[in-house]
């Protein structure tokens, strides 16, 4: 084999590529295992869900910081959320959770946008440029087969309509990214993995610098950076 076609085999070809490869995607464990198990009154918990409660948006957020955050961040959450964890139990079925599968990575890589890669995944890419990443027609939905069920990295991506345009916002950035390194003179045979890679630091950068501040805190965040992580690995 060439070192080209090796290489392509390997770069555009997520998943991994031997059987003794580790596998990143682990269980799913308790924050504080050793915390007692929360026990709350039934009549508090059915205040909490009455109408107007507490669950049901009755709280009256007046404070100007709350009201200018962005209506955008709950649904890039819900994004990272999907990129960081997979749970395939069968909905209703009661499972040890020590024994549940995460079957995504924690690394933030947008497993959800380019699936196993081209070669893993060839019906995310566009066959006419495989460096992009396929659209739908006029470029504002998803890809879809002729039943109109979307072709993702994550089926879950397309639950709801802000999910589905996250998605497509995101696959616009890479195919953006592929025209701009192209015109910069990268060669073909690297723009998926340039792209992939630069598409993944602008997502990383998000996380790091504006959501999660906004989330936790900016001074956590600091420390975090500063410190490292003590508590859990990555």
């Amino acid at each position: 084999m060439s070192k080209h076609a090796e290489r392509l085999a390997r770069d555009h070809c997520l998943a991994p590529e031997r059987v003794d490869a580790p596998i990143y995607g682990g269980r799913y464990r308790r924050l504080f295992e050793h915390l007692p198990l929360l026990r709350i009154d039934e009549e508090a918990l059915h205040a909490l869900g009455r109408p107007g409660g507490p669950c049901d948006v009755g709280v009256d957020f007046t404070d100007d910081e709350e009201s200018s955050v962005s209506a955008v961040w709950p649904f890039f959450g819900q994004f990272v959320a999907h990129d960081i964890t997979a749970d395939r139990s069968p909905l209703g079925h009661r499972a040890d959770p020590a024994q549940v599968r995460n079957f995504r990575t924690p690394k933030a890589n947008l497993e959800g946008l380019y699936g196993a890669g081209p070669v893993g995944s060839p019906y995310l890419y566009d066959t006419q440029d495989p460096a992009k990443l396929l659209l739908g027609p006029g470029a504002h939905d998803v890809p879809r087969n002729h039943q109109g069920i979307a072709l993702l990295g994550d089926p879950r991506n397309d639950v709801h309509l802000f999910m589905s345009q996250m998605q497509v916002a995101f696959i616009g950035l890479h195919n953006r990214l592929v025209e701009r390194l192209r015109s910069d003179g990268i060669p073909e045979e690297d723009l998926f993995e340039e792209a992939r890679r630069a598409a993944t630091w602008h997502y990383q950068h998000v996380i790091v610098c504006e959501f999660l501040p906004g989330l936790v805190g900016a001074e956590l965040i600091a420390e975090l950076m500063e410190g490292g992580a003590r508590l859990y690995r990555v």
